[in-house]
């Protein structure tokens, strides 16, 4: 039975008040502070790889809240590297090293850490905020909304990341296009047809989304971790300076948080955007609107780091919009969320709006407290946190290959499991050398499913006239609009020098580099 958004906010609150949930929240806020201040390259996608096999057996809001509270305090802590060591960090706090590593080697380095912990807390709430505004706004559209748009919605976000994932268009849609393939394979759930078993009960079922995620995303780290030696090797700059006098920035830059959170936000939104960009996009727009900012950004100036942090954290936010509301994902990790709903029996989108509204605020609960507890830990161990950045690969490369052999024996207990972790690991090494984007084939791999079951609906009450409904044409109108301005985008960004505005900024003497 259906209730309403206000008994369903407070359902959502009180199940997190369950000791274990909040205790899985909390081991989630570890693990996602260990991967941010990590320098192997480690990541929320990797994380969630390795730890999907597992959670899918849990209670549900145990797992969802082990998964969000890593993925919302990733961001919040990944500005070590950037300021300790000069190295950018994960995906959306690159834009960090260009002020954050000069204030560190002017002895401000707990200064630019107060700064970025004290704006990825506030990004975080903004993005929390945002999330519970959508719910109401969303829910009289989403009622609208059938089969037809919603494969249309897909396959739009599916084509901008396609295009997005990778430098090269074709090469994105390559990878698309066999995730599509893969996710054919087994019993066609509407027909009953079987497609691409070749009389092996393995493949009844179809590929298993969290082994391929261990594979394509799992086995290539490692590997590479362990062929390039990767690591810091150089010395962090002297941990100096008040933690404080970066929260007093903050607050006295909040107009500032506010724009660059919606930035994020915006960008969380958008389909095919992502983390890639956030940063950079946060960091021009406060170079041109923050007074005396082109002649003091790159050098050393607080503001840039409040900027691309606070709409890293905000991201997250957006990206949750369209994953809870419309039920597809912006990238690799919230793929890989929407394969544990469906696990648990969730459908994002319309239905679980309907459905399980209670659990949608769940989500948001832990997303908000997760971002608070993030922000804590970063202003109560940050001495110790900096440590943990000079971990060596060789105690990760075995840890590493551990867990994921462990995760993919897990799933089915089945030793073809481990047989298809490695196969696919050597591909997705390949894939990552040659420069085949593997969020691109995994978003195809998630999406196929959904998508072919909302296009069997589509043809099977519509016939082939839903092409023709009204909200169909127009956001087919809007995709290639969007695809087109994105691939010419592209096509000009190659044509010019992208680090020729930036050249000044991230110089680097031989000793630093």
């Amino acid at each position: 039975m259906e209730i309403s958004l206000f008994d369903a906010a407070i359902k959502g609150f009180l199940n997190i008040l369950q000791l274990k949930v909040f205790f899985a929240m909390m081991v989630g806020v570890s693990i996602g502070t260990f991967t941010a201040v990590a320098p192997q390259g480690l990541g929320i996608p990797l994380v969630y790889a390795i730890l999907l096999p597992v959670v899918i057996k849990w209670e549900p809001l145990t797992g969802i809240a082990l998964l969000i509270g890593a993925s919302s305090v990733s961001a919040i802590c990944a500005a070590y590297l950037p300021i300790l060591f000069g190295i950018p960090g994960g995906s959306g706090s690159q834009a960090t090293v260009l002020d954050g590593y000069p204030m560190g080697k002017k002895g401000e380095g707990r200064r630019a850490l107060g700064a970025s912990f004290m704006a990825g807390g506030m990004g975080c709430l903004i993005g929390t905020f945002t999330l519970i505004a959508a719910i109401p706004a969303a829910k009289p559209l989403i009622y609208l909304m059938g089969s037809p748009e919603l494969f249309v919605i897909m396959l739009w976000g599916l084509s901008m990341v396609a295009v997005l994932a990778g430098s090269r268009p074709l090469k994105g849609l390559i990878a698309t296009a066999f995730g599509l393939l893969l996710a054919t394979i087994g019993q066609q759930a509407q027909s009953g047809i079987m497609r691409y078993v070749f009389d092996q009960p393995y493949l009844l079922d179809g590929m298993s989304i969290s082994i391929m995620a261990l594979a394509l995303f799992g086995v290539p780290s490692a590997l590479d971790l362990a062929l390039t030696k990767l690591g810091v090797e150089q010395q962090p700059v002297p941990l100096k300076g008040s933690l404080f006098d970066g929260v007093r920035d903050t607050v006295r830059e909040w107009w500032l948080v506010v724009r660059c959170s919606f930035v994020g936000v915006w960008v969380g939104i958008v389909p095919g955007l992502g983390s890639q960009v956030v940063d950079w996009l946060a960091y021009g727009h406060a170079a041109q609107s923050c007074k005396g900012g082109r002649q003091t950004f790159g050098t050393g100036d607080v503001r840039g780091v409040i900027a691309p942090e606070s709409a890293n954290d905000a991201k997250d936010g957006g990206d949750l919009v369209t994953t809870l509301l419309l039920g597809f994902p912006q990238g690799v990790s919230t793929a890989l969320f929407i394969v544990a709903l469906l696990a648990w029996g969730f459908v994002p989108g319309p239905e679980m709006i309907k459905k399980n509204a209670d659990i949608i605020y769940s989500v948001v609960w832990i997303q908000g407290f997760a971002g608070i507890a993030g922000t804590l830990v970063g202003f109560c161990l940050a001495g110790q946190l900096a440590k943990l950045a000079e971990v060596r690969y060789t105690f990760m490369v075995p840890i590493m290959f551990m867990f994921i052999l462990m995760g993919a024996f897990s799933v089915n207990r089945d030793p073809l499991d481990l047989v298809v972790v490695v196969g696919f690991g050597f591909l997705g090494y390949f894939m990552r050398r040659s420069g085949y984007p593997r969020p691109a084939m995994i978003l195809g791999l998630v999406l196929g499913d959904l998508m072919e079951k909302y296009l069997y609906r589509s043809v099977a009450s519509y016939g082939y006239s839903w092409m023709a409904r009204p909200a169909v044409i127009v956001i087919f109108i809007i995709a290639a609009v969007s695809l087109f301005f994105t691939l010419r985008g592209k096509l000009r960004a190659k044509q010019e020098d992208p680090l020729a505005t930036l050249k000044g900024a991230i110089a680097r003497t031989p000793d630093e580099n």
